[in-house]
């Protein structure tokens, strides 16, 4: 495990970088949720991480410009921006392990990055999906609800009115709100991808509605249920999804396949 900057002076971007234990030529970057859920995410990734430099891959993880360690204000970041330090951050990755081929695997708001990375350029042969944001405004309204429910059991209740500059203890600037309400996924334009797993605790219409769309872009398409324990209530399913050791298998089992074939 290497923990590196990469970019450039201007926007500098902390990664992680973590190699396999032979020489391989595939590499895996890994694209964290957004800030809101940067934290319950992490330990899964380093998790994921581990296991797939194990089995082989060369893996990064980093965060994107004005999150984490990353240089720039909470405030400077926006969405767009995080497109493009996927893009970064994949070519570093091709530069830093020399591999020739190159899977993107996204959680939640990461999902939606490196769906429009690929769409935009970035040439990868598995894109996996992991509990993506395919309707920016339905994620949105979705943060909303967990903030008000969290300033609510904190007695926070007038914070839990108007428009938010701030949610779940993060900036969340009107700028960055319209982009991420923008978002939406079944109207990307094709992904340069050979294949693209989603995977989703509780898979909805949306789902097969990308899946759809991926497929008629010419990308083989699979959408998987992980299948966890009992769940009580639309936020431990939230949870769940995101601490999911089920879903860390799957994945790992998929990006097997790229080694192997």
């Amino acid at each position: 495990m290497k923990p590196l900057f990469l970019g450039n002076t201007a926007r500098r971007l902390y990664g992680v970088y973590h190699s396999p234990p032979r020489t391989s030529r595939h590499a895996v970057l890994l694209c964290y949720p957004g800030m809101q859920e940067y934290n319950a995410a992490h330990w899964a990734f380093r998790r994921l991480a581990t296991m797939l430099a194990r089995d082989g891959h060369h893996v990064l993880r980093f965060d994107y410009f004005g999150t984490g360690d990353s240089s720039g204000d909470s405030r400077d970041g926006h969405p767009d921006g995080w497109v493009e330090d996927v893009k970064q951050a994949a070519q570093e990755l091709r530069d830093l392990s020399g591999a020739r081929e190159l899977s993107v695997v996204g959680m939640r708001l990461g999902a939606a990055f490196a769906t429009l990375a690929s769409s935009s350029g970035l040439r990868v042969r598995r894109l996996v999906l992991w509990e993506p944001v395919i309707d920016g405004r339905a994620y949105v309204r979705e943060l909303e609800l967990w903030d008000s429910r969290r300033n609510l059991m904190l007695l926070h209740s007038s914070r839990t009115r108007d428009r938010k500059t701030e949610l779940l203890g993060h900036p969340f600037p009107a700028a960055v709100r319209d982009a991420t309400e923008a978002l939406d996924l079944t109207r990307v334009g094709a992904p340069r991808a050979d294949k693209a797993l989603i995977l989703a605790a509780e898979p909805r219409g949306e789902h097969e509605a990308l899946k759809l769309v991926l497929e008629k872009h010419g990308v083989a398409t699979s959408l998987k249920c992980v299948v966890e324990s009992a769940t009580n209530g639309e936020q431990e399913v939230r949870e769940r999804a995101l601490l999911s050791n089920t879903a860390l298998l799957d994945m790992a089992e998929e990006l097997r396949g790229v080694l192997s074939a």
